[in-house]
């Protein structure tokens, strides 16, 4: 992955899209604390991304500002609606679901036994992973009640791992755009240079999207010339 940062920066900057990275942090928190931070300045988000984990910062029904997700693929918005059918609890308990399920893209383990379904289910019951962990004795199943026992301990560091730093300082940022002078709203799509854009997707062989983007490009109005 790392060696694909300077492309995916050279992509950026040849659409025109401002750039933020926070060294030490990683995009998921950047993604997150920005979020919040456009909230607080009364902008709604949404944010293009399949990320399961990114789903944790989706607002309730009737919340506005709101925080919702476009999937990037079916372009297809994701609402809190959308996180309940899909892993059976709201956004706010997602992040209880996944550490005791487990998430394979992140290293979490979980714990043996639990998949998705049986960890909402169990945190629909008991509310939160905290009241789970307090109240082992009380599951019916044994096994079940077993394995949590003895995954107890580790359970509180994959909740930890689970859960986005939605608070990074706005310093530890770097941004293409004037982030700090001008706040959350200064970021949008910058001009771009449709050769560079162009010769960008040449390079890396994109060639459905070289096509693609070209076919745009000409489909656009001339540009007005300026009156005598």
């Amino acid at each position: 992955l790392i060696p694909q940062f300077a492309l995916v920066k050279e992509a950026a900057t040849a659409f025109g899209l401002p750039q933020i990275e926070a060294e030490g942090y990683e995009a998921d928190d950047v993604i997150a604390t920005l979020a919040k931070i456009a909230v607080k300045e009364g902008v709604a988000v949404d944010i293009m991304s399949g990320d399961k984990d990114l789903m944790q910062l989706i607002t309730e029904p009737n919340v506005e500002p709101a925080i919702n997700m476009v999937d990037p693929i079916r372009f297809e918005r994701v609402g809190h609606d959308e996180v309940v059918t899909k892993w059976g609890v709201g956004s706010k308990r997602l992040g209880d679901v996944l550490a005791l399920a487990g998430d394979a893209a992140d290293n979490i383990p979980g714990v043996p036994g639990i998949g998705p379904k049986i960890a909402a289910s169990l945190i629909n019951e008991y509310g939160e992973l905290d009241n789970l962990i307090s109240s082992t004795d009380e599951i019916r199943q044994a096994k079940r009640r077993e394995s949590i026992i003895e995954n107890a301990h580790n359970l509180s560091l994959y909740r930890k791992l689970v859960t986005l730093d939605e608070e990074i300082p706005i310093s530890k940022m770097t941004c293409s755009l004037p982030l700090k002078q001008k706040g959350i709203r200064s970021l949008r799509m910058l001009d771009f240079d449709p050769d560079k854009l162009i010769n960008f997707c040449r390079g890396m062989e994109l060639r459905s999207c070289e096509n693609q983007i070209d076919k745009r490009l000409r489909a656009r109005p001339a540009p007005k010339s300026p009156p005598k």
